[in-house]
């Protein structure tokens, strides 16, 4: 795959200028002030993405590639958050112990290096060889469902596998038929974090770990709503009529957006899913949509759903307004498999992702709030939420609701529909 037209010459506000989906990737590589437009041009205009790098002790061509990979999954209408590392498989093919997994671009590379760094003493303790690779969601559901089609025995599954979403998980043809067979343990903590209280998010029945979760919240630009006009402030606010090719959705991001369908089937129905498709007015990456400073009319949305990590581009936008929908963020939750047949050397490797150093990666270097007890998450007061629930997944087979969602949702009688 060739890469975007980006060289390590150019400033970074060329680069960002260019390819706006690039700005998470700077403000997650230690340069925050890159989501000021303001201090993006002054600072930013003097600064080559060659000096840049080496100043933050990073090899420029690493950069240049997270940076490559962003733009290729905007351009694809993917989401940024998972950066590329293989676009035809997901599951290791060699090592003792198999760790595989789809890890979020602004936390990726914090959780490779504590992994590392336990694979790395994991090995020399144990005497063992660890085969690992951390997939991106770039490569596609089509890559996902083979490599699922492809799983028969117990054998065949990676020891530890990490991933977000439901539909890796709960498909009656995927994991959720090893679930069944007691395969998997959940060793997380008795309780989670104090954030989720009464919600119920551990899997009663001992077998996924969740540890943190994808929030969906709404992006409000204020230069589309007409005069006096409030903006949405729940779900069923943006289903309403009046929202009517009105916002924008991350069709493109299918683990979030499954979410989304589900979670609004479970509240609204059909009719739910439909308003929802009506009311589309595009499909727009949530970087395109955090990322748009410049004001805009026209075929602009009034209000995008983006997942809550790229409300700190948004935040140095005066004209927009981020809301925690009052009846609740809706959940993509990150889980954690663990075969139950692990040794101790597998396990010290899933307590990596385990750990409170983890929690505090997901929580405040990526906004994916943790359930990790200890780990303070950065949320409003009051963030209440949308969870599918644990019953919900139980008496239905996902792998078969997702695409009965898809279809309604696209269904060209509602007047709208993925674009």
């Amino acid at each position: 795959m060739a890469g975007p037209e980006i060289s390590i010459a150019q400033t970074l506000y060329v680069i960002t200028e260019a390819h706006p989906e690039t700005i998470p990737v700077f403000v997650d590589a230690g340069f925050p002030h890159m989501s000021d437009p303001g201090q993006r041009e002054r600072l930013g205009g003097r600064v080559t993405l060659a000096q840049a790098a080496v100043a933050k002790g990073r090899e420029p061509e690493a950069l240049l590639k997270d940076l490559q990979a962003a733009v290729v999954a905007a351009t694809r209408g993917e989401d940024l958050t998972l950066a590329q590392v293989d676009e035809s498989q997901m599951f290791p093919d060699h090592g003792d112990i198999k760790v595989a997994g789809l890890l979020p671009c602004p936390v990726r590379i914090p959780l490779l290096e504590a992994f590392d760094k336990e694979r790395i003493r994991v090995e020399q303790a144990h005497g063992v060889s660890v085969g690992h690779r951390m997939a991106a969601a770039s490569v596609g559901m089509d890559v996902v469902e083979k490599e699922m089609a492809r799983l028969r025995t117990e054998a065949d599954l990676p020891d530890i596998f990490l991933s977000a979403g439901f539909e890796a998980f709960f498909d009656h043809k995927n994991l959720r038929r090893f679930k069944d067979r007691g395969i998997f343990v959940d060793r997380s903590w008795p309780v989670t974090n104090p954030a989720f209280d009464g919600l119920q998010l551990k899997d009663p029945d001992g077998h996924f770990a969740m540890i943190g979760v994808v929030p969906a919240v709404f992006l409000v630009d204020s230069q589309q709503l007409a005069e006096g006009e409030a903006a949405p402030r729940s779900w069923a606010d943006l289903l309403s009529p009046r929202m009517e090719k009105r916002i924008a959705l991350p069709v493109g991001d299918f683990d979030l957006f499954n979410g989304i369908l589900l979670t609004i089937w479970k509240h609204f129905g059909d009719d739910g899913i439909r308003s929802l498709s009506r009311n589309l007015l595009k499909s727009l990456h949530p970087s395109q949509a955090a990322g748009r400073f410049k004001a805009t009319k026209g075929e602009v949305p009034t209000v995008s759903v983006i997942p809550y990590f790229f409300s700190r581009m948004a935040k140095m936008n005066p004209k927009v307004e981020v809301v925690w929908p009052s009846d609740g963020a809706i959940i993509s939750p990150i889980f954690m498999l663990e075969q139950t047949k692990n040794g101790v050397a597998a396990k010290e490797l899933a307590d990596v992702f385990l750990s409170r150093e983890a929690g505090e990666i997901l929580a405040h270097k990526g906004l994916f709030p943790s359930l990790h007890p200890d780990v303070v998450n950065e949320l409003p007061d009051p963030a209440p939420w949308l969870w599918l629930g644990w019953d919900f997944v139980r008496e239905h087979d996902l792998g078969v609701m997702i695409p009965r969602m898809l279809e309604i949702f696209n269904d060209p009688d509602n007047g709208g529909g993925a674009s």
